[in-house]
């Protein structure tokens, strides 16, 4: 999908949530040797124990080696997850606190412009309402007005707000048949399985 400034806003988005994102991974990689180092320590008890079972025995010797690893790998590979839940939920949270303090700059209206063009292109047709958040009402309006000159298009504005977004807009057919969720909060968590694959991929390598 591609409408006018759209590179603007895709890259500041995707700009704050990786300086967010880069932040999160100096600390990760401390807990990805210390998630590495529980199955080495649960190995090392493993062959001990093995070590000192008799001859006689060591089919139960393997038995229990291998339940032991088992054990661990699956006690790492859920702190692997937690640790990277945790950090992309850190990563948001500072990626939100940048673009809220965006949001008071002066290309916030370009920005939410941007926004409206892409929601309106995807939602399709020719009427609309748009709603956004209770602090950006002055801006969203001369949006608004704005883009319905541009584009030849019918755009009304909510009575109703955004509630909790810091951010960005929801546009929604006239009908409310078709709505597209366009705040900071919705684009972020696109980004999500994107950034935690970045996180997961320290772990695998």
């Amino acid at each position: 999908m591609t409408v006018c400034n759209l590179s603007g806003i895709e890259y500041t988005v995707k700009k704050v949530s990786d300086e967010a994102l880069t932040e999160m991974l100096q600390s990760v990689s401390e807990s990805k040797a210390a998630a590495l180092d529980v199955v080495a320590k649960k190995k090392e008890e493993a062959e001990a124990e093995a070590a000192r079972i008799s001859e006689q025995q060591k089919r139960q010797a393997e038995a229990l080696r291998r339940q032991i690893i088992g054990s661990a790998e699956m006690i790492s590979r859920n702190k692997t997850l937690e640790i990277v839940e945790e950090n992309l939920n850190a990563a948001f949270t500072q990626a939100l606190s940048k673009l809220s303090g965006m949001t008071n700059g002066p290309d916030y209206g370009r920005v939410l412009k941007s926004l409206v063009l892409e929601g309106i292109e995807f939602v399709g047709g020719t009427e609309f309402v748009v709603m956004g958040n209770s602090k950006d009402q002055q801006v969203l309006q001369q949006t608004v007005e704005s883009v319905s000159r541009e584009k030849g298009v019918k755009i009304s504005r909510s009575d109703s707000r955004v509630q909790g977004s810091v951010g960005g807009v929801v546009i929604s057919s006239a009908d409310g048949f078709v709505t597209f969720d366009n705040t900071y909060e919705a684009r972020l968590e696109r980004l999500k399985p994107d950034l935690r694959k970045q996180i997961a991929q320290l772990f695998t390598t």
